[in-house]
């Protein structure tokens, strides 16, 4: 095959169109999932982050641990759905990326999202906190806020951390 100025104009032509349309394929605007559907969807990682970053403030009965686990990855749920489109979105990218083992290992974790990774993902998490990249430590203090917040958001859980609650307005 013999190549010619006109095929070399078309070939590169037809590439920057397909470019260009997958471009606008990518970033075409789409409706973020709702928090109930990224809970749904990454539960296992949220279930073992959760276990892991929460630790000693959870019950140490296995019912009551797995009821207030169950309770934060609904109000999880209810606080993404609180956030504006955009910032959802970005948590489903965030849940995403977390959920892919090689993406996981370019940032730092190799391993299963379990209870039993409880020690390895708190290192994970130490490390992406401690991170020189700003991108990192974004990464650590979205999901730490996540779930602390989401947690503490129980009025059940305030009696572990000595809070009374608000108070009484008369």
């Amino acid at each position: 095959m013999k190549l010619t100025r006109r095929k070399v104009i078309f070939v590169g032509l037809g590439g920057a169109a397909a470019l260009a349309a997958g471009w606008a394929v990518f970033r075409s605007p789409s409706v973020p999932a709702r928090g109930a559907a990224l809970v749904t969807t990454h539960a296992a990682m949220l279930d073992a982050l959760a276990y892991s970053v929460l630790g000693p403030a959870l019950p140490a009965e296995r019912e009551a641990r797995d009821a207030a686990l169950l309770r934060t990855a609904k109000a999880i749920g209810d606080l993404i759905d609180q956030l504006p489109p955009s910032t959802r979105e970005e948590i489903g990218q965030l849940f995403g990326l977390l959920s892919i083992k090689p993406a996981r290992a370019l940032l730092g974790y190799s391993g299963e999202w379990n209870r039993e990774s409880a020690v390895p993902i708190m290192s994970f998490m130490q490390s992406l906190r401690h991170s020189s990249l700003a991108l990192k430590q974004q990464t650590y203090f979205a999901l730490h806020d996540l779930v602390y917040g989401s947690f503490y958001s129980e009025p059940s859980a305030w009696q572990g951390s000595g809070y009374p609650g608000p108070p009484k307005l008369a």
